[in-house]
């Protein structure tokens, strides 16, 4: 993620083509939750990554990291794929229709795939802010239950 892919004002976060996965832009609506996170990221001015630890490349050191995460939720033999998986799930918990998820994570094929994909060109824009507004709340209560904010601080 780069600073220059996110307007904290729309409330989103724009994947270019190049780096997302079916080679098309994504738009990420941001929810007030992820603007929460992002606002307490230390900025620096001579640096586009979001997330970093040497203000030239992205954020490292991946293998500390889910160590703690193992540690601190009582799993193992994970990625960092899976908390796409996690999310997916998470919402279709909340409610969140199939090809709502499906638009959140940019997937072309699912729900609305084969014919159905050349009519329906519908970008599902207020229905991915709802969902991931929606999943955003479900992450802060986690957090305030668990008091995980404090402790990755």
């Amino acid at each position: 993620m780069r600073w220059s892919e996110v307007d904290l004002d729309v409330k989103q976060w724009v994947i270019p083509a190049g780096r997302s996965k079916n080679g098309k832009p994504h738009v990420v609506p941001l929810s007030s939750y992820a603007i929460k996170i992002l606002n307490e990221v230390p900025r620096f001015l001579d640096c586009d990554y979001v997330f970093t630890t040497t203000r030239n490349s992205p954020v490292s050191g991946f293998s500390k990291m889910l160590r703690r995460l193992s540690e601190g939720s009582q799993t193992s033999d994970w990625r960092l794929h899976d908390l796409r998986r996690t999310a997916a799930s998470g919402m279709a918990r909340a409610g969140i229709a199939p090809h709502v998820v499906e638009k959140v994570l940019n997937h072309i094929s699912g729900t609305i795939s084969g014919v159905a994909a050349v009519y329906n060109r519908y970008g599902y824009d207020r229905e991915k802010r709802e969902a991931l507004e929606r999943w955003g709340e479900v992450l802060s209560r986690l957090a305030a239950d668990d008091g995980i904010d404090n402790r990755l601080r």
